[in-house]
């Protein structure tokens, strides 16, 4: 599985999406950031990764990179929907990177709401995001359990 490198970070994500006119810009900026996301591994479309809820097929998995310091959590991540994968860029962008505890202090729904996404995604896009952040979290708060 590789790591997210080629993404640019939330903060640039945000400053582009706020230079965007309209919605069909910000949806293509959706698509060209799907097309960043790195290489999903086949054998990790598993059950444990998969998040239910969503209207299309949505798949995270995390790895604590205990190489940083302190270890940090990287997200992989795939759907079988070019804008979903879009939506998951950038939910990536915004967690991978940070530590456990990071995560659980974060407000990703406020940090989203830059974004101006929500009031433009269909009821079933809106709950696969929130089962995305559901799932980081859980991800993260075992680690912090677990430690």
């Amino acid at each position: 599985m590789t790591q997210i490198d080629e993404l640019p970070d939330f903060e640039e994500i945000a400053e582009v999406m706020a230079c965007l006119p309209d919605l069909d810009a910000k949806f293509q900026y959706l698509i060209d950031l799907s097309k960043r996301l790195p290489e999903f591994n086949d054998v990790d479309r598993i059950d444990d990764y998969r998040v239910w809820g969503c209207q299309s097929s949505v798949w995270l998995v995390p790895t604590l990179d205990k190489s940083a310091t302190p270890p940090v959590l990287r997200f992989c991540g795939t759907s079988d929907s070019v804008l979903v994968s879009g939506i998951i860029a950038i939910v990536l962008s915004l967690h991978s990177g940070r530590t456990p505890e990071e995560i659980l202090r974060l407000d990703a729904p406020e940090e989203l709401n830059r974004l101006d996404l929500k009031s433009h995604l269909s009821h079933g896009r809106q709950n696969g995001l929130a089962g995305m952040l559901e799932q980081i979290r859980k991800h993260a708060a075992d680690l912090v359990v677990g430690t």
